[in-house]
C-alpha cells in the first residue's frame, strides 16, 4: 500500500548541474578574470622562460549582454601587473580570415592607449597579446605550436628593436599532439581542451590546474553563467550556419553564372546573334534549366529547339 505521506523534498536526489567547458570563452573569461592567481600562472606558463609577472587587476572583467551574441566579439581578458605592463589573453574558438591583422591591431591599440597627452615615451610598458587557438593557424609548420613574435630585424632576427609589442600564440591541439612544451603549459592545455573528461583531469597533478578544476565545479551551480555560456555557444553555431549558408549560396550562384556564360558562348558560336527574348530567359534560368538547355544544344538545328 503506497505511503500517505509524500517523499520529503530533501530526500529526492538532485541531478548534478551540467559541467562547463573551459573552451567556451564566456566560461574562460569568467574563471580567469575572477581568479587572478590562476590567470597569473597561465600567463607565466605561456611566457616562460621570460621573467614571471604577477597580475594585479583585470581591466575588463565584465561580460556585456551584447558580448554573448555578437558574431565578431572576442571575449579577451586585459590584465595589468604591478609595473603597469598589460597582457591580453583570449581563447579563440573560430577561424577568422583576417585574424592575424586584427590580433596585431588589438595589441598595438593596447600599447598606444597607455600614454595620455604630455606623457613621455619612456613611460610605455610592453603590451603582450596571448592567443590560445583551438584550431591550427600555421598549417605549413606542423612541428611548432608555440609562437612568439616581436619587432626584430629580418636579416638578424636576434636583434630586437624593442620588446614593447609582443604576440604569443599557442595552437592548442597541435601543442597537445607534439607534447614538446614545458609541463605546466601542457597541463593547462589539457585542462583547456578536456576539462569535461574526468579521466584526463584525474591524471593532472599540477596544483594550479587542479585548483582551476575546483573553481569550475563551483561555477557549475551558477545558473546565470550556465545560461550565458549556452547563449554564447548557440550564437557561435548560428554564425557558422550563416557562413555555411552564404558559402552554399555563393557556390550555387557561381555555378549558375558560369553555366549561363558558357551556354551564351556556345549559342553565339552556333547561331550567331542571340535574340533578346532568349537572353532574358537565360538570365532568369536556374541551374537545372540551364543544364537541360545545354543538352538540347547538342541536337538543335534551330535556336528555338533549345528553348522548346
Amino acid at each position: 500500500m503506497p505511503s500517505a505521506f509524500p517523499t520529503p523534498v530533501a530526500d529526492i536526489p538532485k541531478e548534478p548541474a551540467p559541467r562547463l567547458s573551459l573552451c567556451n570563452d564566456v566560461v574562460f573569461k569568467t574563471l580567469f578574470a575572477n581568479h587572478l592567481p590562476l590567470l597569473t600562472d597561465l600567463i607565466n606558463a605561456v611566457l616562460y622562460p621570460a621573467s614571471p609577472i604577477v597580475v594585479q587587476r583585470v581591466l575588463n572583467p565584465h561580460i556585456l549582454p551584447a558580448d554573448l551574441t555578437g558574431k565578431n566579439v572576442v571575449l579577451d581578458i586585459l590584465a595589468e601587473d604591478a609595473q603597469g605592463q598589460r597582457v591580453g589573453v583570449e581563447m579563440q574558438l573560430r577561424r577568422y580570415l583576417h585574424w592575424p591583422q586584427r590580433n596585431i591591431y588589438g595589441v598595438a591599440r593596447t600599447l598606444a592607449g597607455q600614454l595620455q597627452a604630455g606623457q613621455d615615451y619612456q613611460q610605455l610598458k610592453p603590451a603582450i597579446g596571448i592567443s590560445l587557438l583551438v584550431h591550427d593557424l600555421f598549417d605549413k609548420h606542423p612541428y611548432q605550436a608555440s609562437w612568439r613574435f616581436t619587432l626584430r630585424d629580418q636579416k638578424r632576427p636576434r636583434v630586437q628593436l624593442d620588446p614593447a609589442l609582443q604576440v604569443h600564440i599557442i595552437e592548442l591541439r597541435k601543442a597537445e599532439r607534439l607534447r614538446k612544451l614545458p609541463a605546466p603549459l601542457r597541463a593547462w592545455i589539457a585542462c583547456l581542451l578536456h576539462n569535461l573528461n574526468e579521466a584526463a583531469m584525474n591524471a593532472i597533478t599540477y596544483p594550479p590546474v587542479k585548483e582551476a578544476l575546483k573553481c569550475l565545479e563551483t561555477m557549475c551551480s551558477d545558473e546565470e553563467l550556465r545560461l550565458a555560456a549556452e547563449r554564447r555557444e548557440q550564437a557561435l553555431v548560428d554564425v557558422k550556419d550563416m557562413i555555411d549558408c552564404a558559402l552554399h549560396d555563393g557556390e550555387r550562384i557561381g555555378l549558375q553564372k558560369g553555366m549561363r556564360q558558357t551556354l551564351l558562348s556556345q549559342l553565339a558560336r552556333k547561331f550567331g546573334h542571340l535574340p533578346q527574348p532568349f537572353k532574358a530567359r537565360l538570365e532568369h534560368a536556374d541551374v537545372q534549366q540551364l543544364h537541360a538547355w545545354s543538352l538540347n544544344l547538342l541536337d538543335a538545328k534551330r535556336i528555338e529547339d533549345i528553348f522548346a
